[in-house]
């Protein structure tokens, strides 16, 4: 049996083997994912959506120095600690390893650089533009990155669109590492990000529905279409952004974006 604790305001669970996981909670999606569908509402509460962060966490483990997700049939709570968590986080819930329990061996990149340059790609892949120092801890110097709810906004596989809202999460304070990554551009961060891509391209399509159908039932095909989607342009998407943040110094305007892209790369209007 493990034991609930307020840190701060914040909800831990600590297992029995003293992994200690902050509990997020989980809300269903306010609308249903449909490729027929071209114009949709999406709520922020999606994106407050244990399966999302699952989905990340099991493609991004070993790939990427990121935690991991576990959804709550996963923990085996007995019934009290079930009720004593339902009482204090919701009826819905989910678990995100403390970040700070990682150590350097247990990371696949040990050299913070190289660490950045793979989360570039890898954030890429499934739209995670909240990937900034709000949610980064740093272990022995190398950043290990956590809290992957802002990914797979159907609303951002078009990568103008991912783009803009790089750019308006900076406005807000809010600055990705894919941002970051690119000021003082060199031949070793270009040569990481090679390295970063044909990581992302050796993503299978069976691994892919295998991780979708086991984090998320409801939506699997919907998901499971816009990663094989994002694995397959992977090598255009990061050129996309290279050029558009090496090119021209990011500035306070839409300058940077909408001078160098056609107005029809942005395909239809999303209400």
């Amino acid at each position: 049996m493990g034991k609930v604790k307020l840190d701060h305001g914040l909800v831990k669970y600590v297992t029995d083997d003293d992994e200690i996981y902050y509990v997020k909670q989980h809300f269903d999606p306010s609308f249903i994912p449909s490729r027929a569908s071209r114009s949709f509402l999406v709520q922020e509460t999606f994106f407050s959506y244990g399966p999302i962060e699952k989905i990340v966490s099991l493609l991004g483990i070993g790939r990427v120095n990121i935690v991991s997700v576990k959804l709550e049939h996963e923990m085996n709570l007995c019934r009290k600690d079930k009720e004593m968590l339902t009482e204090l986080v919701g009826p819905k819930f989910y678990f995100s390893r403390a970040a700070y329990q990682y150590d350097k061996t247990s990371l696949p990149h040990k050299d913070p650089e190289t660490a950045m340059g793979y989360q570039v790609v890898f954030d890429t892949l499934v739209r995670n533009w909240d990937d900034g120092d709000r949610n980064i801890w740093y272990v022995s110097g190398i950043p290990v990155w956590f809290d992957f709810g802002a990914s797979l906004d159907p609303r951002c596989q078009n990568i103008y669109r991912f783009l803009l809202k790089l750019q308006d999460a900076q406005e807000t304070g809010r600055v990705s590492v894919i941002t970051r990554y690119f000021e003082d551009f060199s031949r070793r961060k270009d040569d990481i990000l090679s390295r970063a891509i044909s990581m992302v391209k050796s993503i299978t399509l069976s691994e892919i529905r295998a991780i979708v159908e086991v984090a998320e039932h409801n939506y699997a095909g919907f998901f499971a279409e816009y990663l094989a989607k994002n694995v397959s342009q992977i090598d255009e998407d990061i050129d996309i952004i290279r050029g558009a943040f090496v090119r021209r110094e990011l500035d306070s305007d839409r300058s940077l974006i909408f001078t160098s892209i056609p107005r029809e790369a942005f395909g239809r209007q999303v209400k």
